[in-house]
């Protein structure tokens, strides 16, 4: 989370857009999480190994999503349940979450987008 809150506090800077919310980028994480179980529990459990000495516990969190975020988190729990990998959704989640920031990391700082007027 602490990883989260800077990247989205660095992205307010250099965009100058105080509007950006940790909503924006779990939506977006969300939304690239594999539809596959099999890949989502191996992305939890590649997670998971890498946080093995992490003793921060998670909170309960509810952030404003787009539909299709929605989807995937709302049948999050009984989809794990299914392939026998119950209570480990926040593991998918979590792992999702550090995918994005990567990949962000690895694009750089954000830019604002050019505005452009349209033409008349």
């Amino acid at each position: 989370m602490i990883r989260l809150k800077d990247r989205l506090n660095a992205d307010r800077r250099s965009t100058g857009n105080s509007g950006l919310a940790l909503g924006h980028y779990v939506d977006a994480a969300l939304r690239h999480v594999p539809s596959a179980v099999e890949e989502q529990i191996a992305m939890a459990e590649a997670f998971a190994e890498s946080q093995l000495w992490d003793t921060d516990k998670s909170q309960p969190s509810t952030y404003r999503v787009g539909e299709e975020a929605y989807k995937l988190a709302s049948n999050l729990k009984l989809t794990l349940q299914e392939a026998t990998y119950g209570r480990r959704g926040t593991l998918v989640v979590s792992a999702g979450v550090e995918r994005l920031l990567d990949a962000l990391d690895a694009e750089g700082p954000l830019q604002r987008p050019e505005r452009r007027r349209p033409e008349r």
